[in-house]
């Protein structure tokens, strides 16, 4: 079973329980840098938030206005709360930092616990 949720301009299709996105953002070239400080506050509050297992965006080195992100939530409650914030709130309504993002959201294989991780 799935749920079609239309956040920003785009209508995502999302899973139930458990599941990952994965995509890319298309900045405004002369916008990316603060983009970039606005993913490092995203980053961070993520660590804290209840329901989130995995969070990561990149910025892709060859294209500085393109980034990539991956994250992990434990239910649909967990990711509609993450993009409640009042930063992802005025990312996507006030900020006009970006001019595309697209997604795929799919079903983890298997279980992850960041306690587990192998440590370099």
């Amino acid at each position: 079973m799935t749920e079609e949720k239309e956040i920003g301009n785009n209508k995502w299709n999302i899973p139930e329980g458990e599941f990952c996105v994965f995509g890319k953002v298309y900045a405004h070239p002369d916008k990316a840098d603060a983009l970039e400080a606005v993913y490092t506050e995203t980053t961070r509050l993520a660590q804290s938030e209840p329901g989130t297992i995995y969070y990561c965006i990149a910025r892709d080195p060859d294209d500085r206005s393109v980034f990539h992100f991956f994250e992990r939530y434990a239910n649909k409650e967990a990711f509609y709360a993450h993009n409640q914030q009042p930063v992802i709130q005025k990312l996507l309504n006030e900020d006009n930092y970006f001019k595309d993002v697209t997604a795929q959201f799919m079903k983890p294989i298997g279980n992850f616990s960041p306690g587990s991780a192998v440590k370099n």
